[in-house]
């Protein structure tokens, strides 16, 4: 199981946000008042944690950046872990508790509704 931490996915968004490789740089200009030691750091160990890819630039600090998971990859495998480990691998009882939440809207519901109705289709 990968976990991001707040501080990682802040580098995570940026470079799914961009859709393309990022300079140290880059990531530097978006995110104002952290250092280059931070930025690195945390970019190391996102490298470590197999989500993120880079390579040096010449002799400096600088790397380029890309992502080596797509954000709905990420999105899919965080979610497959939160329903086994809150509700023992079953999906039903996380949409069981969607369905008692009492913020849920009766757009909220139709859309859900209608969302399972379209894979119960593309299954048949």
């Amino acid at each position: 199981m990968v976990n991001i931490t707040n501080a990682e996915m802040e580098i995570m968004r940026i470079v799914w946000d961009s859709g393309e490789r990022l300079t140290t740089k880059d990531i530097m200009e978006k995110l104002p008042g952290k250092k280059t030691t931070t930025i690195l750091t945390l970019a190391g160990r996102l490298i470590d944690k197999g989500v993120l890819k880079s390579v040096k630039l010449g002799r400096s600090h600088a790397h380029e950046y890309w992502a080596e998971i797509s954000e709905e990859d990420y999105q899919k495998l965080q979610t497959r872990n939160f329903i086994r480990s809150i509700y023992n691998g079953s999906a039903k009882s996380l949409i069981s508790t969607l369905f008692q939440d009492e913020n849920l809207t009766e757009e909220d519901i139709a859309e859900l509704r209608a969302f399972i109705e379209k894979q119960v289709k593309c299954d048949d």
